[in-house]
């Protein structure tokens, strides 16, 4: 049993160390919080957990006694009584009951055995977990949707920069080659080319800028909060997002907010089965009460005071909610929430492998891109020297300049490739960061 208990511990540890270790920005974090107070969805599942402990609450009352109370007048006739001959010859009558009949009362009844409350209740119990586990399922893709919008507008960012870079580029060479064309030394298709080469470069800076707009746009959303350019992280860190443990799938199959509630679900459908099988079960309960009523010997008119205490069993017979095929159902909804726990336990395997390879793969396209660069960087010089000289066209310069620049935007992309195939590792891990 304490191996147990250290085995478990140990894997908890791990879950919480990778989570500390993932080094997220505090200014993520904060979104995040944001997202939670201000995007209205988590509040209406907030909502239905509250709901559900009501439920539970709810449930716990069948336990306590009920007490009614009971204020009643009844005219009866005929009213019941004896005859009897009396010395005299005569016939007298002795009545049993009277004929206006007065009662005030309080009854209680105290439930001491029923199996069918208690089922009940723990299904109320296992639809709070699930709901729980509802609300932490979407906090969690919430979450990491912040994350990946916030990170999306810093690679806009830096790809505007570059970008921009790009455009003075082609804004200088363009210069160059209006003064070659002024001389002789160029063509007018030079010109031409290179206008048609800068346009097209402003054209895809405006439709970065357009994308950056929609994503403050969606954090906004998410947030709450107004405005743009209000980020301050403007660099992407190799290391954030970057799960390090030995024991993936453990954490994964253990912490996944579906596999989590596809847990809940057969859970919740094997209460259902037990509360099926109870309907036919008897209950006991404890009956006592006390009050005022007449019709009570010698007097029967007379209001007098009367208690009484007592058990009831109550036998169900022949129930119109069909216990029998209740339990069908359950049984059925029991077996479908099994085998869907097993599809998701496919399904977060296959994502799971998948995100590594995503990984694997971008990590090696990441190593390539610094030497691609310098190559490309090197080829710019080279080709703008040498078209100064004239050993070159136009258009290789032009083709020198958009590689370079090219170069850089695919660095940005693979590192941004990089930091979602991180952060969808985590995400199916269940790594809560905040």
């Amino acid at each position: 049993m304490r191996i147990y208990i250290f085995i478990i511990s140990i894997l908890f540890s791990i879950t919480r160390i990778s989570a500390q270790d993932l080094k997220v920005p505090a200014e993520l974090k904060h979104f995040v919080e944001q997202s939670f107070q201000k995007f209205p969805r988590v509040g209406e599942m907030n909502e239905m957990v509250n709901l559900n402990e009501a439920k539970v609450g709810l449930g716990k009352t069948a336990f306590l006694p009920t007490a009614m109370g009971d204020l009643s007048y009844r005219l009866q006739y005929p009213t019941p009584a004896i005859e009897f001959p009396s010395a005299s010859g005569q016939i007298q009558q002795i009545k049993i009951q009277p004929a206006d009949n007065y009662n005030a009362s309080i009854t209680l009844v105290q439930p001491i055995i029923d199996l069918r409350v208690n089922s009940l209740l723990n299904k109320a119990k296992s639809d709070l977990d699930l709901s729980k586990d509802n609300l932490e399922g979407f906090k969690i893709n919430l979450a990491y949707q912040v994350a990946q919008i916030y990170y999306s507008i810093i690679f806009l960012n830096k790809s505007l920069v570059v970008q921009q870079e790009q455009i003075n580029l082609l804004q200088s060479t363009l210069q160059q080659i209006k003064v070659k064309v002024k001389n002789g030394d160029a063509l007018n298709y030079d010109l031409v080319s290179t206008e048609v080469k800068y346009a097209n470069a402003g054209n895809f800076y405006t439709d970065l800028k357009s994308q950056l707009d929609k994503q403050y746009n969606i954090l906004g959303m998410l947030t709450g909060i107004s405005g743009k350019d209000y980020l301050n992280e403007t660099a992407f860190n190799s290391t954030v997002f970057n799960l390090m443990t030995d024991s993936l799938s453990d954490v994964a199959f253990r912490n996944n907010p579906e596999i989590r509630i596809a847990g809940d679900k057969i859970k919740s459908a094997s209460w259902d089965i037990v509360s099926a099988e109870r309907i036919r079960l008897p209950s006991l309960n404890l009956l006592t009460g006390l009050g005022y009523k007449n019709g009570f010997m010698p007097n029967i008119d007379a209001v007098n005071f009367n208690y009484f205490v007592g058990f009831g069993v109550t036998i169900p017979i022949f129930s119109a909610s069909r216990p029998g095929f209740q339990r069908k159902l359950a049984v059925i909804n029991h077996d479908a929430s099994k085998l869907a726990l097993e599809t998701q336990k496919v399904i977060l395997n296959k994502d799971l492998l998948n995100a590594l390879d995503d990984i694997h793969k971008n990590q090696k396209k990441l190593a390539s891109a610094d030497t691609l660069i310098k190559q490309a960087q090197l080829a710019q010089v080279l080709a703008t020297d040498r078209y100064k000289f004239g050993v070159i066209t136009n258009l290789e310069l032009l083709t020198a300049v958009s590689n370079f620049k090219e170069a850089q935007l695919g660095q940005l992309q693979f590192e941004y490739n990089l930091l979602l195939s991180r952060m969808d590792l985590c995400r199916l891990a269940g790594i809560r960061w905040w």
